[in-house]
């Protein structure tokens, strides 16, 4: 058995068991990262398309049909991050990934009724999934790290006076001001999914400076707590965890990053 397949196991038998474990887990939120790569060329796609798609429903095949008459590898990204999130979502509640009946929040945010609690986010070339045992919502976000066209125009819209302040900073440093515009854009979207997305469309109300600059990772917004927290995926990406309440998370990295072979076992 190897350590990702452990780690479920041990998972499953704490939340069948109900003992002192799993309630340290539930005091203090484990996170487990999930990632899976994506086609990055069409040539890429004959063998992604030939994966199982009966796993998925009828909706979410008219939707791969739609989002293909435009884009044939956005269709094919999407198809696969589906798989993926209905696989991995199979390991922790014992249901064939073809079982797993997706609910959706008042802002389009699908859930699973009884939990656990995910977050899904893709981009080019990498598709991370965030999973935790506790009954905090979570949102994460990952950005493929690229210039932006309308830098300037991006952080006059989107970010607080505080967050233009602290990225013209870095320009008179040497760091990599637009590494950490993407920090700060992925810090708001992943707290956006984490307050159900409520708050979407209030980017510049949302000042993630705190977390940032100090480190101190809280925020707090209409009363309620979040922990803000960056990841590491690699030089090309720029990643954000943020999780409601005030304990600061336990992250496990689950590592699925092997081409497609999470989906072999798929609909078995």
């Amino acid at each position: 058995m190897d350590s990702r397949t452990a780690t479920i196991s041990s998972l499953l038998f704490m939340r069948e068991q109900e003992n002192d474990a799993l309630t340290s887990i539930k005091e203090k939120p484990e996170v487990h990262i999930w990632t899976q790569a994506l086609p990055l060329r069409e040539n890429q796609l004959q063998s992604a398309f030939a994966m199982d798609s009966d796993t998925l429903t009828l909706e979410e095949r008219e939707r791969i049909a739609k989002i293909s008459k435009t884009s044939k590898l956005k269709a094919c990204c999407w198809m696969i991050s589906r798989l993926f999130l209905r696989s991995v979502l199979a390991h922790y509640t014992q249901l064939y990934a073809r079982d797993i009946l997706f609910e959706y929040g008042d802002a389009g945010k699908p859930y699973l009724e009884g939990g656990p609690q995910f977050s899904l986010s893709h981009t080019n070339g990498l598709c991370v999934l965030a999973v935790t045992s506790s009954n905090c919502e979570l949102g994460i976000d990952v950005e493929w790290i690229r210039p932006l066209l309308r830098e300037q125009a991006v952080i006059q819209r989107f970010l607080t006076e505080e967050e233009q302040d602290y990225v013209r900073e870095a320009r008179c440093s040497e760091y990599d001001s637009s590494c950490l515009l993407w920090e700060v854009l992925t810090g708001k979207e992943a707290w956006i999914k984490a307050a159900g997305q409520s708050i979407c469309g209030q980017w510049r109300n949302l000042n993630t400076v705190q977390a940032l600059r100090n480190h101190e990772q809280l925020l707090e917004r209409a009363g309620q707590h979040y922990v803000l927290q960056p990841l590491n995926l690699g030089n090309d990406y720029s990643a954000s965890l943020c999780i409601k309440g005030a304990a600061r998370p336990c992250i496990r990295r689950m590592n699925i990053t092997d081409d497609m072979q999470i989906y072999r076992q798929i609909g078995k």
